[in-house]
């Protein structure tokens, strides 16, 4: 792709332009290009100003081409977490973060992902009493019994950040569990 140096002749007053002046010991003449000196041998090929609003374009370098960074939504799905989790307790019902809530099939994503098993619990509300979970939380075990978030997992995808460090921030999440 080229991009385009508009011409800037109709936003720019025109230049005014002397005669370079002359020594008699030597000969020189400005042109467009440069000044040429003849008398001492020297050459500059220095591009004059007015060359600047010859209304010419020159092609500008594009970019690279840069990977885009993956999203929840390119990895796991158009709904990677569950639509308004609840509960129910004395007070009535109440929402929880979604971040908290993979949906099942984000759940087994990120088990094939860490070479674990999906499990399904009641996190928040693990020993009954007057507070209840409405959905369950489906949870990623790991082959030595610690549990990872998966829907945690999945909102490390919702910060533009490059594969590599979502993978980084993954390992550390396992690491870590």
């Amino acid at each position: 792709m080229v991009h385009v140096i508009p011409s800037l002749r109709s936003t720019v007053p025109p230049v005014r332009t002397t005669p370079a002046p002359t020594r008699p010991s030597t000969t020189s003449s400005t042109t467009a290009s440069g000044t040429t000196s003849t008398a001492s041998g020297t050459t500059s090929t220095a591009p004059d100003f007015r060359a600047l609003f010859s209304g010419q374009t020159y092609p500008v370098a594009d970019a690279p081409p840069q990977n885009p960074a993956p999203t929840a939504e390119s990895v796991f799905g158009p709904n990677p977490w569950m639509a308004n989790p609840t509960g129910l307790g004395p007070g009535g019902s109440y929402s929880y973060n979604p971040y908290y809530f993979a949906t099942a099939q984000t759940a087994a994503q990120v088990a094939q992902m860490v070479g674990g098993t999906v499990v399904s619990s009641p996190t928040f509300t693990p020993n009954g009493g007057p507070f209840q979970q409405q959905q369950p939380t489906y949870m990623v075990q790991l082959p030595d019994g610690r549990m990872i978030n998966p829907g945690l997992v999945a909102s490390f995808y919702t910060h533009g950040y490059p594969e590599s460090y979502v993978e980084q921030m993954i390992a550390n999440e396992v690491k870590n569990a």
